[in-house]
């Protein structure tokens, strides 16, 4: 996981500029003063400047809801996660209706890899809300860190098909489908995501690896193994007993065309 501030600082900015705007209408212009200058500061990344501001505007308006989420986006984008989580935390408490409590509070859990108290949260606001986009992309990757599957899958699709550009939810399912060897269903969905960002080298990695995964084994022909030919048997060494008797029997023999000759040279043949 990420860390906070890289995790969250697309949505962070955005609802920041749309904090900016509620501000602006802010009941005490005081309050809006000091809540617009924390919008500006927070753009500039000054959010340690920023939080002041909003303290300031928070002393005014004790009860303005937009201005404890826009302090604790701010704690958040800096790192200060227990501030964050008590901003948001407080924002509920003031309005238990407002998603926005609900969403950032669930988002900051998720970063924290606090998966059951996010999906506790991040449920409510879809509750709320159920078109926010990004509340269904981040369920589903807390369902993925779960792993629930089939609810990542069906949170992600939830979000592409309210936004077929989120190229975020769109890399998300394909992740998902990978970690159950759903390579060819990943395909589709990286080729999806590298059209809205061409050239993006991790998504062009992810998807040379699953294709390379979805591709049929090759079949190997092997060569024809050689028949191996039988080892001779050299043959058993002669015993010392048949070597004594054949030694015996040529003696016996020797003796015999001996006497033969002696005889027939008695006789005068």
């Amino acid at each position: 996981m990420k860390n906070a501030k890289k995790l969250f600082s697309g949505l962070t900015a955005a609802l920041l500029v749309l904090g900016a705007a509620r501000i602006m209408n802010a009941a005490s212009p005081e309050a809006a003063a000091h809540g617009n200058k924390g919008h500006e500061l927070a753009n500039a990344l000054k959010y340690d400047e920023a939080a002041i501001e909003y303290t300031k505007a928070i002393a005014i308006s004790p009860k303005d809801v937009r201005l404890y989420i826009d302090r604790g986006l701010v704690y958040r984008a800096a790192a200060k996660i227990p501030e964050a989580m008590a901003d948001f935390t407080k924002a509920i408490e003031l309005e238990p209706k407002n998603e926005l409590g609900y969403f950032e509070r669930g988002r900051t859990e998720l970063g924290q890899n606090q998966f059951d108290t996010a999906l506790t949260d991040l449920n409510k606001a879809i509750e709320l809300n159920p078109n926010n986009v990004v509340a269904h992309e981040r369920r589903g990757l807390v369902y993925h860190n779960l792993r629930k599957w089939d609810e990542a899958i069906a949170d992600y699709t939830v979000a592409i098909t309210k936004d077929p550009n989120n190229a975020m939810a769109l890399r998300k399912r394909a992740d998902t489908y990978v970690a159950i060897n759903r390579f060819k269903d990943a395909i589709p969905d990286l080729e999806a995501a590298l059209k809205l960002k061409p050239g993006d080298p991790d998504l062009m990695q992810n998807l040379q690896y699953v294709q390379a995964k979805a591709a049929p084994p090759r079949q190997v022909t092997s060569a024809p193994v050689a028949t191996p030919q039988p080892t001779p048997v050299p043959p058993e060494p002669m015993s010392m007993q048949i070597k004594i008797g054949i030694g015996v029997a040529a003696l016996i023999l020797i003796i015999i065309i001996v006497v033969v000759i002696s005889r027939k040279k008695s006789r005068g043949y």
